[in-house]
């Protein structure tokens, strides 16, 4: 009896054995699939908006049929519906892996594009457009990134259809990452820091010559320069700021301090300095 009680245990066993084997199997769904099919089924699911899904079929594409035309599209359709739903980091990685698989592939320029819009948008102050506030007044680090990439564009890819685009990106870039440096030297003005605000518009005047922010810059350095006792630098800065904008005067106080006149602001004075502008 106790040898066959044994022998029934022992079929059991086996049975739930096979029952557990029975459950590991995964079933491919998309075994037997062609390239197109793969990514014809990729499409649908990024065009629902199920990303897993998409990026699960779109490695099976990649690893079944590495480096066909299927396979590269598959990479930059994922980037961009990455950055269509906000994930800019995820774009922005698609198009570093694409960049650096496809260094030759004919649209290299549209995934240095979706790279340079994603770093520009990535981070951005919530409510930032809808509200109008400025952008340089937060960290410009991304600012930097796209500008990078939209001048790589203009530079590498003369026939570009994103040519034109990038370069009005540029513009914009550059005078927000000029009026960053401005907002940065208005902070250390404030503060008393007179001798690391000028370096800061230095540096600005440098590399950001004839954006609009040049004038606040000149006007922010006169200050500087006031505060310093440095007479002659604030006067010689001053001829710069009035051959370069001619609205504008100046005149020396009792103290030997520039004085900066706005030709366009009616009712100002010889007490009106650089703090009735509205800078701060």
């Amino acid at each position: 009896m106790i040898k066959y009680n044994l022998s029934f245990v022992v079929f059991i066993l086996m049975i739930l054995q096979s029952c557990a084997s029975f459950e590991t199997i995964k079933i491919d769904p998309y075994k037997g699939m062609g390239e197109s099919e793969l990514y014809e089924q990729g499409s649908i699911f990024l065009s629902n908006a199920d990303i897993p899904s998409a990026v699960t079929v779109f490695e099976t594409l990649e690893a079944k049929f590495p480096f066909s035309t299927y396979s590269q599209q598959s990479i930059l359709d994922l980037a961009y519906a990455y950055y269509d739903f906000g994930e800019k980091d995820s774009a922005i990685a698609e198009c570093d892996r694409f960049i650096d698989l496809y260094p030759n592939h004919p649209n290299l320029d549209y995934a240095f594009y979706l790279r340079a819009l994603s770093n520009l948008e990535k981070g951005q102050p919530f409510f930032q457009e809808i509200l109008g506030q400025d952008v340089s007044k937060y960290d410009v680090s991304r600012l930097k990134d796209a500008y990078n990439d939209f001048l790589l564009i203009t530079n590498r890819f003369k026939d570009s259809k994103y040519g034109d685009d990038a370069n009005n990106r540029l513009i914009f870039l550059r005078d927000n990452m000029a009026r960053h440096e401005v907002y940065i030297a208005q902070y250390y003005l404030k503060r008393g820091a007179y001798i690391a605000s000028s370096e800061r518009i230095k540096f600005m005047l440098e590399n950001y010559p004839g954006t609009p922010a040049t004038r606040d810059a000149l006007i922010v350095l006169i200050e500087n320069y006031n505060k310093l006792e440095m007479v002659k630098l604030a006067e010689t800065t001053a001829d710069v700021l009035i051959g370069s904008f001619p609205n504008y005067t100046y005149t020396l106080n009792k103290n030997n301090h520039v004085i900066i006149k706005d030709g366009n602001e009616k009712n100002t004075s010889e007490k009106k300095s650089f703090f009735d502008f509205s800078l701060f």
